[in-house]
Order: structure tokens, then C-alpha cells, then sequence
């Protein structure tokens, strides 16, 4: 009989390399894929730390040594750049924050490997992501179920991506939490010590994202300063600049106070961050846009109970659609998490993703 066949997307740790062991390990034929996404990728002797995510040298000794299976190295430098890297400075140059992980799994990595699997005839992909397929009674489709390990569920990353479903997208590690799969990659002989994870905007590196994004040299009043105030208009302070500050970012803001300060809003234009209270977060509505999947099934009388979630490690917290405008919704009580350029991804009762939008 012929073997199972799965197209298996590697970065060089821990949870994909164990994701294509356990498919080999269940008798799958595997051909394993990594993304060259850097233009300058050189040797082995590149640091880790600059480089946590798709680290080619890494993955060749995998898939050569330990896994045994054969290798493509796809170069995506290009479409990486035009699809992650401009949208995320692009989004911070314009005050939002973007969330360059969602954009990396929907428009490049999953994408790609999709599009091998049509180029080879393989009929599924796979990947080390913390989900699982499971269907929701409530609105009566499958979708990705949060991991048990609410720490690591990676459903969120994964709530921009379309043309997957549970025959061609294949999740062996949905049902495992990270020290279970940590101890599988030491059985298998995996160089753990050595294999990073993968942070959120891994090309950012160790950097903070305003030196990624404005790399001028220590502050300089004179410089070119952004301004912080407060709501009712009282001057904070200068700031080197205000780019790569994040709503609700309470540290490395450089602006001292009678009481803990947060920033409330970037505007580039006038090079002001608006700072104020925790409580000046708080909101008990939100509005998104590009909307994907099942969002606003239907009305507030007759559409089943919706969750949302407006970063990866949050709890479930109710929503419900606005009876006259379906990208505007409503919550039970405030929220200091809702961030214009975030990814709203919404659930059923019992945590399978059903769609997502981009917050407003």
C-alpha cells in the first residue's frame, strides 16, 4: 500500500521538527519545507538571537541527521518582506499596531505550503501549531479548538488563514501541551538546548520594536522629539519618538508620573502620544474590518453566544454583534485589550475559532 504523504512546514524548533517526528512515527511519507525568508541567510554560525523563526542551517541538520527526510528550501525573502515586514512598519508608521504573526501564517507560510501540496499532488500540509480541528455545533462548521495548554494555543495565529480544513491541514501537536512535546523532541534525540522558540515578530530580534522601527541614536530633545500629554492636554514630556509604542504599553515609554501611565494613542502626525490611566483603556465596544469566516451569523435574537479574543493568551470574554451593523460589536463589560490593527478572533462556547477581523 502506499503511504500517507504530508508536506510537513519546518522553522527549526521544537514543535515543527516534533510535529513531522510524530507524522513519521505514525507512517507517514514526509517531505519537510522551510521558508527562506532572509536574503542575507548565511551559515551555521548565525546567532540564534538573530534569527528565532524559518532558520535554514537549523532545519538542514534536522531533516539530514535526526528526522531523515527529504528537504525544499523555498525562497519567500521577497513576498515576506512585501506581505510582514512593510505592512508592520507601514501599520506602526500610521499609529496602529499590527500583528505580523497572523499576516506571516495566512498570507506566506500557510499559503506556500498549500500551494507546494497543489504543486506536488500531496494532499496535506502540517504544522507544530498548539490547535485542533473540532466541529461547532453552534454554528455548524469545523473550525481550530484552543489547546489545552492556554499558554501556548497558537488558534489565534492561526484565525487569518483561509483555504484550510481538517483533510489538508494536519495538527499533531493540537491535543499536547509544551512539556509533553519537549520531552517527545528529547526522546527523539532533538539538540533542544539549542533550538529556541519562535517570539512574535521574530525579525524584530532582541531589539525593541521603536529602535527596530526608528533607529536614530539615544534621545536628543532637539531632534525631532514627539510629545507626550495626557487626555485633558497637560504636556508629559519628550520622547525619542513615539513610533513602535503600542496602546496599553505601560513600560519603555520613558514618560515618569504620579501614577502608572499608559499609552492610549499614537498619532504620527502631530508626533503626539496621547497617555493616561489604566481605566482610560477601558471600552465595552469595538468595530473590525475585513472580516473573515463567521463573525455576525445573525441577529443579537437568534445568533448563538460569541466570544472574542483580542491577543493569543486571553481568556474568552462575550461579545455580541450590533443588530444593525455586524462589524461593530458589543461587550459585557470593559476591556483594556481592544488595539486598532490587533486581530479580533471570535469563538464558539466551548473555544473553537469561527472567524476573525481586523480591530479597528
Amino acid at each position: 500500500m502506499n503511504k500517507k504523504k504530508a508536506l510537513v512546514g519546518l522553522s527549526g524548533g521544537i514543535d515543527s521538527a516534533v510535529c513531522a517526528w510524530l507524522l513519521k512515527n505514525e507512517g507517514y511519507e514526509v517531505l519537510g519545507v522551510v521558508l527562506k525568508l532572509w536574503e542575507d541567510e548565511t551559515g551555521l554560525d548565525r546567532p540564534w538571537t538573530e534569527r528565532t523563526c524559518c532558520h535554514v542551517p537549523m532545519v538542514q541538520y534536522l531533516c539530514d541527521r535526526i528526522l531523515e527526510i527529504p528537504l525544499e528550501i523555498r525562497e519567500s525573502a521577497q513576498a515576506f518582506q512585501e506581505k510582514v515586514v512593510t505592512p508592520f512598519k507601514d501599520g506602526y508608521a500610521s499609529g496602529q499596531t499590527p500583528n505580523p504573526c497572523t499576516s506571516c501564517n495566512a498570507d506566506i507560510k500557510i499559503r506556500t505550503l498549500l500551494d507546494i501540496a497543489r504543486e506536488t499532488g500531496i494532499p496535506a500540509i502540517a504544522t507544530g501549531h498548539y490547535a485542533a480541528w473540532s466541529y461547532s455545533e453552534d454554528f455548524q462548521r469545523f473550525g481550530l479548538k484552543m489547546s489545552p495548554d492556554r499558554q501556548k494555543d497558537q488558534s489565534y495565529f492561526l484565525s487569518r488563514t483561509e483555504g484550510i480544513t481538517p483533510d489538508n491541514f494536519l495538527l499533531p501537536l493540537g491535543e499536547k501541551t509544551k512539556n509533553e512535546v519537549r520531552n517527545l523532541a528529547m526522546k527523539a534525540g532533538f539538540p533542544v538546548s539549542g533550538m529556541l522558540e519562535n517570539q512574535e515578530a521574530c525579525f524584530v530580534s532582541e531589539k525593541r520594536v521603536s529602535e527596530y522601527l526608528d533607529p536614530r541614536k539615544p534621545f536628543d530633545p532637539d531632534s525631532d522629539s514627539w510629545t507626550a500629554v495626557t487626555p485633558a492636554g497637560k504636556v508629559l514630556g519628550s520622547l525619542r519618538t513615539g513610533v513602535g509604542l503600542t496602546r496599553g504599553q505601560r513600560r519603555g515609554h520613558g514618560i515618569a508620573g504620579g501614577e502608572r501611565l499608559y499609552i492610549l494613542s499614537v498619532n504620527p502626525v502631530k508626533k503626539e502620544v496621547l497617555m493616561g490611566s489604566r481605566k482610560d483603556l477601558l471600552r465595552r465596544t469595538f468595530e473590525i474590518d475585513d472580516p473573515q469566516g463567521v463573525v455576525a451569523a445573525a441577529t443579537l435574537e437568534t445568533a448563538p453566544p460569541l466570544f472574542v479574543r483580542f491577543r493569543s493568551t486571553m481568556g474568552l470574554v462575550p461579545c455580541k454583534p450590533h443588530p444593525l451593523d455586524s462589524a461593530t460589536f458589543s461587550l459585557d463589560e470593559p476591556h483594556d485589550g481592544i488595539v486598532s490593527g490587533q486581530i479580533a478572533a471570535f469563538y464558539d462556547r466551548t473555544g473553537i475559532l469561527i472567524g476573525s477581523g481586523r480591530l479597528v
